[in-house]
This record gives C-alpha cells, structure tokens and sequence, in this order.
C-alpha cells in the first residue's frame, strides 16, 4: 500500500512538473521568447524529473510509448503535457536553419503521443487535431 502511495505521488509531482514547464513555455511563446526557455524547459526536465530531451527523441518510435508508460510512469495527462512542451521545443526551432534534425524528431515524438492519445482516449481534443495537423505538415 505504502508502495503505491509513493508511486501515485511520483506521477503526480510528475505532471505538477510537466504543466508548470508547459506553462512556462506558453507564457514565453505568447511574448515571443520561446528561444529563452528552451534550454530552461530541458534543464528543469533533466534536473527534476531526469529525463532527457535527447535521449526521450532517441528511442525508436515504435518503441516509445511504452517506454514513457513503463519506464517514467507517464499517465496519459502527463504524456499530453510532454507533447505539448516536444511540439512547442520544435515549433522554435522550426524557425530557425539549426538542429533541423531535433526538430524533426521532437515533431515525430509529439505526433506518436498526439496520435496514440486520440486512440485510447475518450475524449475528443480540437487543440490536439489542430497539433496532429500542424505537425504532419511541418514533416
């Protein structure tokens, strides 16, 4: 029992991190200083929750939910919140002539948790069609 409390307050602490750096970045996007944030967003990542942007973009696609699921524990609130701060990492750096590559991956790994999410969700998400939307053809 205590194991499971301890587990349910990780994956809560987990998604207090994960909006507040999403809201952070959206707050930066609005004034139009995402760039500022991101290497903010990838430290607070690393440094709270360790996880890595560029180790997360590297695991293979098929492959990846799972690995969010089991091992970070990501509910699926969690993985829209990883989503949005992946999609919003790479609208920036869509602007822009360098780490096209990241970019690119930090789209696809948007689009797979944007996609599975429709999947086993019950709840239909006009900002999430408009994102899966948005990225397809942005790659």
């Amino acid at each position: 029992m205590q194991q499971e409390d301890w587990l349910i307050r990780q994956i809560n602490q987990l998604g207090r991190v994960l909006g507040k750096i999403l809201a952070d970045l959206l707050g930066l996007k609005a004034r139009g200083q995402v760039g500022a944030g991101i290497e903010a967003a990838e430290k607070e990542l690393k440094n709270e929750l360790d996880l890595d942007i560029d180790v997360l973009i590297s695991i293979p696609k098929e492959e990846f939910i799972k690995s969010l699921q089991d091992g970070k524990k990501l509910s699926d609130e969690n993985l829209e919140n990883l989503a949005g701060i992946f999609f919003l990492i790479a609208e920036e750096l869509d602007h822009k002539d360098i780490a096209i590559e990241k970019m690119k991956k930090l789209y696809e790994r948007s689009l797979i948790i944007y996609e599975y999410l429709d999947k086993t969700s019950s709840i239909y998400s006009f900002d999430r069609h408009f994102k899966i939307e948005r990225i397809k053809k942005a790659i």
